[in-house]
């Protein structure tokens, strides 16, 4: 008799097999066994140990989700992740504008670049001689600092 808790460990063999992409043949290949002994397995409530354990190694999985596995959880998990993501900007969208964004500021600022060198040369844009700096504390404390080690020597 089917009780509720009970788990038909086939269909959750078959289901992760599927989910994870592997054809029966792949997979028997895969166990070293025949096509049509996986399909018996699938439709075999329970294995032994040892046969789960293998097919847990060959699914890259553990023989407890296995055991444990819910296919309605997945497909409710998926189903809720879907709405999320409908209601959430993509940040990988969201990078990709970023980046747009810089590289046509960057684009602009090398045009600008261009169109300023061009004007000097043609003469359009005269050049303005850099304005001497008037208050400069740094360099004559730099220079103090130097005439100072020189006095210790």
């Amino acid at each position: 008799m089917h009780t509720l808790n009970q788990k038909h460990i086939g269909n959750n063999i078959k289901a992760i097999r599927q989910l994870r992409g592997l054809k029966q043949e792949t997979f028997a290949k895969k166990l070293g066994i025949a096509q049509q002994n996986v399909s018996k397995m699938e439709n075999k409530k329970e294995i032994s140990d040892k046969q789960l354990e293998d097919v847990a190694k060959i699914l890259e999985t553990t023989t407890k989700a296995i055991k444990e596995f819910d296919e309605n959880a997945i497909i409710n998990n998926n189903i809720l992740n879907e709405q999320v993501n409908n209601y959430n900007i993509n940040p990988i969208e969201k990078v990709a504008e970023l980046f747009k964004e810089i590289l046509l500021n960057r684009d602009q600022e090398i045009q600008r670049l261009k169109d300023e060198i061009e004007a000097y040369k043609t003469g359009r844009m005269k050049t303005k001689k850099p304005k001497p700096e008037t208050n400069r504390p740094i360099s004559k404390s730099l220079h103090s600092v130097d005439s100072g080690k020189q006095a210790v020597k």
